[in-house]
């Protein structure tokens, strides 16, 4: 892999200098450019196989899950069940650290299946029987949808409104443990609702059928990134100037701890104080979603990514060792700020959605402020960094 994504970075960074010298694995740095055009192509080569990685990782788990779910349909009982929503736990928290590539112009976002995949919140009533209507749902409604399918339920994602999502993680964690009014834990959706009760066999069709479009949706944007696949989106995004792609980078960071994570999934759940707000609210595992998220930035930032199997895959060139060439004392900043967020967020008081309906004022709210405050002071330096390399003069 790493070749032909150094051709092509080695190609991007010969058009982006200043001189058009014969090929080599990468020009010199051009006179008045605050970094290094080696660690540059070292950073973004590596950008490169991390993303083939961890996707892959993703695509590992989630097919476990998918022959869990399928164990469950050939012997429905508590045991599959369960095995099942153990996996779909250990799937979710691999598939988090691969969200550090998104918004950043990368194969998630071009593709245009984040809709697909992590589409929330979930107007519940869209998908199956709610405790205030029995009949709601695609499952309940035959005449209405009587094909449940790989191909008729993407149709049926967002159709009529945002919240109305048919697929994707969050539409299978739904219909694994159904609304959640335990204050003491997930929801509560018995086993039964597979075998004896009403519409058993669309709702397992749907369930097995949801969780095979994730699976396909995970396997098209690795094999994007798949070293083999010499039309993937990789060449398509190195042929872009390298500043641009670095530019792009950082922003995606950016936009995952600052827009995202701080505002969407920290202080709209805080200030709402609704379960409807919390990312996986049907599972009570938000708090994974959170420190996933902080772990793909960090492989990012630093280079370095291990396997859900504990193997170190990669320890090479990350982002931080190429915002140091331009400026040490900012990269020092982002190093700590991001180590001081990451931290925050790992101490917000679980389960997830007790902490935001917790006393306002209280050691789980001032938890959860603490992480918001850091992760923007995070994103601030990620902006110090971007215009220490100049990324935004133009020209670069």
């Amino acid at each position: 892999m790493k070749t032909r994504i150094l051709n092509f970075l080695a190609l991007g960074f010969v058009a982006s200098s200043t001189t058009f010298a014969d090929f080599e694995p990468f020009p010199p740095t051009p006179p008045g450019q605050p970094y290094s055009n080696e660690v540059a192509h070292q950073a973004l080569s590596n950008y490169a196989d991390l993303a083939w990685e961890m996707y892959s990782d993703s695509v590992r788990e989630i097919i476990r899950f998918n022959m869990a779910i399928y164990a469950f349909r050939k012997d429905p009982g508590p045991e599959t069940f369960e095995e099942a929503k153990r996996l779909w736990v250990q799937a979710r928290k691999i598939y988090g650290r691969t969200e550090a590539f998104r918004f950043s112009e990368t194969a998630i976002d071009e593709l245009d299946l984040e809709i697909f995949i992590n589409a929330w919140p979930v107007d519940e009533s869209y998908i199956d029987y709610t405790r205030d209507d029995p009949n709601s749902g695609i499952i309940n409604q035959p005449d209405r949808y009587p094909k449940l399918n790989s191909v008729s339920l993407p149709k049926l994602n967002e159709a009529g409104g945002e919240a109305n999502i048919a697929t994707g993680w969050h539409a299978i964690e739904f219909l694994l443990w159904g609304q959640d009014f335990n204050t003491k834990g997930p929801g509560q959706r018995s086993w039964t609702d597979y075998t004896t009760a009403p519409n058993a066999d669309r709702r397992m069709t749907y369930l097995v059928t949801a969780t095979e479009v994730l699976r396909f949706h995970l396997v098209a944007i690795a094999d994007s990134w798949n070293p083999f696949n010499y039309d993937g989106t990789p060449g398509e995004f190195f042929l872009r100037r390298p500043s641009r792609i670095i530019r792009t980078v950082l922003r995606g960071l950016s936009a995952l701890s600052g827009r995202e994570i701080a505002s969407e999934r920290l202080a709209t759940a805080l200030r709402s104080r609704s379960q409807e707000d919390e990312h996986s609210c049907f599972s009570d595992t938000t708090h994974n979603d959170l420190v996933s998220n902080m772990e793909g930035i960090e492989s990012i930032l630093f280079g370095t990514f291990t396997s859900n199997s504990g193997k170190v895959i990669i320890d090479e060139t990350g982002f931080y060792d190429l915002i140091a060439t331009a400026d040490s004392e900012i990269a020092e900043s982002v190093r700590n700020q991001f180590h001081t967020a990451k931290k925050l967020i790992s101490v917000i008081p679980t389960p997830f959605d007790q902490s935001i309906m917790a006393q306002e004022g209280g050691s789980e709210h001032q938890a959860i402020q603490a992480a918001v405050a850091a992760l923007w002071e995070f994103v601030y330096t990620l902006s110090d960094a971007e215009e220490a390399m100049q990324l935004s003069v133009k020209g670069r």
